[in-house]
């Protein structure tokens, strides 16, 4: 059994950088652990740094585990997240996660390895920059 631990100096950049803005970094605790059936991430975020709009085909659970983040879903107001909090976003749902321009942050996200990312749901605002205003 392998005990991990969040460690910033394991991460490295996105493996699809252009659907994330500013300095975001990925440790893989599903891959370090063995897992195969899940998908377990690290994130870091510098201050300002998030997500593109994108869904997932099953939950996401996000976990802030170092500062206070955001989460916007699709038809929702953005909503601060302070560190400690978790987020359950549903299957199919549009939404964005990140840090404020304020500070720098860390979450957990994890979720079934049950299929893709869609980093261009049709759905989506095309006007996505303007809700985190």
């Amino acid at each position: 059994m392998l005990v991990q631990r969040i460690d910033e100096s394991k991460a490295g950049p996105p493996p699809e950088p252009a659907n994330f803005t500013g300095r975001v970094r990925m440790q893989n605790l599903a891959k370090e652990g063995g897992a195969g059936k899940l998908e377990l991430l690290a994130v870091h975020f510098d201050a300002g740094s998030h997500t593109r709009p994108h869904t997932h085909p099953s939950e996401q659970v996000l976990y802030f585990v170092r500062g206070s983040g955001f989460i916007w879903l699709a038809d929702e107001e953005q909503q601060r997240v302070p560190e400690g909090g978790i987020v359950v976003v549903p299957g199919g749902v549009v939404h964005m996660h990140g840090a404020t321009d304020d500070e720098a942050i860390c979450h957990v996200a994890l979720r079934a390895a049950d299929g893709p990312t869609d980093w261009a749901p049709k759905d989506a605002p095309e006007d996505w920059r303007s809700l985190l205003a």
